[in-house]
């Protein structure tokens, strides 16, 4: 485990830098420079991140001396810096990448939002009446649908394996309407564009905005679960404290970090057909990975540590049950630390999308 948390620590973050730095370039990188980047980011990466040890206090750091501990926490630093950096690079450097890049492109994104914003929320409502236009029971399969989740999740896990977590309906309550956000839009996001080439090829319409008017209305029901949330919390006497506000940012992360995921797998979900059946596969397996019927704690050491902070969606599941249930505070390092490598990532993916605009018109 030590030579293997080590290998990764050393290997992973500069091949995740050299990656996107060429994924910026779209594959435009010669033999001699694809070497001089994967070397430039071997050496920055790891420089910096000593160099943050070294201002901490830590000294006389050899191979031998390293503990797992410390291992994780210098892979965790270099994946983010790793994802951080490059587009740093290329902002500085690389001018014809993104010269009117964050200014032009920043730009734009703010005024389509504005221009578009009243055929976002009308799509929202649109899909929604149509969820329950043909229901007995109309807009209650909102409340209800989620309830029975969460009731045969809880007989599952809560008495068949026997979980011991305080107010666990609640706790696997939770769990679920993150996951269920996040999946949701996520797998909306690899088939969007192929599933609305109707509007893609007859009318100007950033594709983004197909993603964020499934993400509105996904976000209401959402809303409608947190509701359930905290009606049961009283119900079950489950103290509130002030750390309940710490949701807010926490949620906002889930949306930033879905959209992100959303529109770079909107891109590729044109052109490889297979996507949408190994995305199912891959969410399958994460929702397993991220603690959503149980707790990270579960895990041996340090997978706990590895899945707990390197699962983004682990992360905010179990900051907001500590917030609501548990009156604790997030970790605000790791917090921030996925809010950089999100808004990274949203940024790329929002470039991709507007670079290949043109293509996505001729899809047949």
């Amino acid at each position: 485990m030590f030579i293997l948390l080590g290998t990764a620590a050393t290997l992973l973050p500069p091949l995740i830098a050299w990656g996107e730095h060429i994924y910026l370039k779209h594959g435009e990188v010669s033999g001699k420079k694809r070497i001089f980047y994967f070397l430039f980011y071997f050496v920055f990466l790891h420089t910096f991140i000593l160099g943050m040890a070294f201002c901490q206090g830590v000294r006389g750091l050899t191979i031998r001396t390293m503990t797992i501990d410390y291992e994780i926490k210098h892979l965790g630093a270099g994946l983010v810096c790793a994802f951080i950096a490059p587009f740093f690079y290329c902002f500085i450097f690389e001018t014809d990448i993104l010269a009117a890049g964050v200014k032009g492109y920043g730009r734009r994104v703010l005024v389509d939002i504005w221009k578009y914003r009243q055929y976002v929320v009308r799509s929202a409502r649109a899909h929604l009446r149509e969820e329950v236009a043909n229901s007995y029971l109309d807009w209650l399969w909102w409340v209800i649908e989620p309830l029975c989740m969460m009731m045969i999740y809880t007989l599952v896990f809560g008495f068949l394996f026997g979980s011991a977590e305080p107010n666990f309906a609640i706790f696997v309550f939770i769990g679920l309407t993150m996951w269920t956000f996040f999946s949701r839009n996520v797998s909306y996001g690899v088939t969007t564009i192929l599933a609305n080439r109707s509007i893609v090829t007859r009318v100007y319409l950033p594709k983004y905005m197909l993603l964020i008017s499934q993400m509105l209305l996904n976000g209401f029901k959402m809303l409608i679960s947190f509701g359930i949330v905290f009606f049961m919390m009283l119900l079950f006497r489950v103290p509130m404290t002030c750390h309940i506000v710490w949701v807010i940012p926490l949620i906002f992360e889930l949306f930033l970090f879905t959209f992100a995921v959303g529109t770079i797998l909107m891109h590729f979900g044109v052109y490889v057909s297979d996507l949408s059946y190994i995305i199912g596969i891959v969410l399958n397996m994460l929702m397993y990975l991220s603690g959503v019927f149980y707790s990270m704690e579960r895990f041996p050491e340090p997978f706990d540590v590895l899945l707990g902070k390197f699962n983004p969606l682990a992360f905010l599941m179990n900051s907001t049950r500590d917030a609501l249930l548990y009156g604790s505070m997030p970790e605000w390092s790791v917090y921030f630390s996925w809010l950089c490598v999100s808004t990274v990532m949203a940024c790329i993916g929002l470039y991709t999308i507007y670079y290949n605009e043109n293509a996505y018109a001729k899809i047949s």
